[in-house]
C-alpha cells in the first residue's frame, strides 16, 4: 500500500516558474540567485511503497518570501514553525537529509521520503537539496555530470550554513513553552558530505553584514511580543574561521558513502571540527563502492575516499567518530555500484536505525569490533531480502 510522505525542504537551486513567471513549479540543476547563496523553503510529497518512491504532481509548496518592504514574510519561519509544532505535539524527531550527486529536485524529495519509509522510524524528514544534475542513465556521466555537481556542491556550503543560522535564529527567538525538545539527526550521502564540509567551514566564519533587521514576534501574545534584532544573515563570510563558533545542532550525524578525503577528520579545512555539531558521528564505508573507488578516487584523481576505508587514522581524531564497514552486509548483485546501501539493504538500515535511536556503538547487534572505534557489519541471514527504492 502506498503512503504519502511530506518532505520539508530548503534549496539553493534556481527556481523554475510557470508561463506567467509568477509561480514556482520546480527547481533546476543550477545555483539560484546570489550565486546560489539564496535559500527557498517549502514542502512537497512523495508516494512511497516498499519498492518505489514517486513525486506527487501538484504537491510542491514554496513558502512565500518577502524580505523587503513593510510586510516581511519569511519562508523559513513558515516551514520551521510547521516542523516545530509537529515535533512538539507529536513528540517526533526530524531527520535531515543531504543527498549526493546526480539528483534532480524531485529525485531529492523522492529519496528523502523513501529513506524515511525504509527506516521505518516515526519522524519528520527535511531535505536540503543543492543544485545537482539528475541523469536518466544507470550511471552518471563521469566527467560532465560529476564535475558540475562537485562544483555546485562546493558552492552550496554557504547556503547550507545560512539555513542552519536561520534555524538558530528561529530557535533562539522561541519562548520557552514553544521549544519542542526533540532531536535533529543528519544523514549525508556521497557528495552531500563534500557539500557539508563547506557548510562546516562557513559556520566557523562570521557572515558579512552589519545591518540588522527588526522582526516583530507577532505570533507571541503580549507581553512576549516585542521588536527583536536578528542578524541580517548576508551570506559571505568575513572573519577567520573559529571552531568555537560551531554550535551543537544534531544528536546523530550519519555519513554514508562519503565522497570526502580519507583524512578529512584530520584537516581543519575539512571535517576536523564536524563532531562539534553533533553528539556522535558514524561513518559507513566499503571497499566495494565503485562510485568512490573508481569514479571519484581514480577517474577524478580525488585520492583515497572516506567512504571506501573510513577515517585514515582513528587514533588522532575525535572519539565521537565511529567507522562501520558494511562490506559483508551488502550484495553487489543487488546494487552493482555498492554506493546506495544505506537505503537498500536491511542490515545496513537496521544498524543506522540503532544509531539514530541512541544505542551505544559497542552494544549494537550484528557488529564485530575490529579496532579503536571501528566495526564491521556481519553478513545477513540468507532470508534477508532487499527492500526500498
Amino acid at each position: 500500500m502506498a503512503q504519502n510522505v511530506t518532505v520539508y525542504f530548503a534549496t539553493n537551486r534556481m527556481p523554475l516558474t510557470d508561463g506567467g513567471g509568477q509561480t514556482i513549479v520546480d527547481f533546476g540543476s543550477e545555483p539560484g540567485p546570489i550565486d546560489g547563496t539564496a535559500v527557498r523553503f517549502g514542502s512537497a510529497q512523495a508516494s512511497v511503497t516498499a519498492t518505489r518512491s514517486s513525486f506527487i504532481a501538484g504537491s510542491l509548496y514554496v513558502a512565500p518570501e518577502q524580505l523587503i518592504g513593510p510586510s516581511i514574510q519569511r519562508g523559513s519561519r513558515d516551514i520551521f514553525e510547521k516542523l516545530r509544532q509537529d515535533m512538539q505535539d507529536g513528540g517526533r524527531p526530524t531527520l535531515v537529509v543531504i543527498h549526493g550527486f546526480s539528483n534532480t529536485f524531485q529525485d531529492a524529495i523522492e529519496r528523502a521520503a523513501g529513506i524515511l519509509n525504509f527506516y521505518g522510524i516515526d519522524a519528520n524528514v527535511f531535505s536540503f537539496t543543492w543544485p545537482s544534475i539528475g541523469t536518466p542513465l544507470p550511471t552518471p556521466l563521469p566527467y560532465t555530470d560529476y564535475f558540475h555537481d562537485r562544483g555546485t556542491a562546493r558552492g552550496s556550503g554557504v547556503a547550507i550554513a545560512r539555513t542552519m543560522r536561520i534555524l538558530y535564529d528561529f530557535i533562539d527567538n522561541l519562548p520557552r513553552r514553544a521549544v519542542c525538545r526533540q532531536p535533529l539527526h543528519l544523514v549525508c550521502h556521497s557528495m552531500g558530505n563534500y557539500a557539508f564540509r563547506y557548510a562546516v567551514q562557513a559556520l566557523m566564519q562570521v557572515p558579512q553584514g552589519e545591518p540588522r533587521e527588526y522582526v516583530r514576534t507577532a505570533d507571541l501574545p503580549a507581553p512576549d511580543a516585542e521588536e527583536r534584532p536578528v542578524p541580517a544573515l548576508v551570506a559571505l563570510p568575513t572573519e577567520a574561521p573559529d571552531p568555537n563558533r560551531l554550535r551543537r545542532t544534531f544528536e546523530q550525524i550519519v555519513l554514508a558513502a562519503a565522497d570526502e578525503d580519507e583524512d578529512a577528520f584530520e584537516d581543519v579545512k575539512e571535517l576536523r571540527y564536524l563532531p562539534r555539531l553533533g553528539n556522535r558521528v558514524t561513518v559507513y564505508h566499503t571497499g566495494k563502492d565503485w562510485i568512490l573507488s573508481t569514479l571519484s578516487s581514480v577517474t577524478k584523481f580525488n585520492g583515497p575516499r572516506l567512504g571506501v576505508n573510513g577515517p585514515e587514522n582513528m587514533a588522532i581524531i575525535s572519539d565521537k567518530v565511529t567507522a562501520v564497514d558494511v562490506s559483508d552486509a551488502i550484495d553487489p548483485s543487488q546494487d552493482f555500484e555498492s554506493h546506495n546501501y544505506y537505503r537498500i539493504f536491511p542490515a545496513v538500515r537496521d544498524d543506522i536505525v540503532a544509531v539514530l535511536s541512541g544505542e551505544r556503538q559497542d552494544k549494537i547487534a550484528n557488529r564485530d569490533r575490529n579496532d579503536m572505534q571501528r566495526y564491521s557489519l556481519r553478513a545477513p541471514a540468507r532470508t534477508t531480502r532487499r527492500k526500498g527504492r
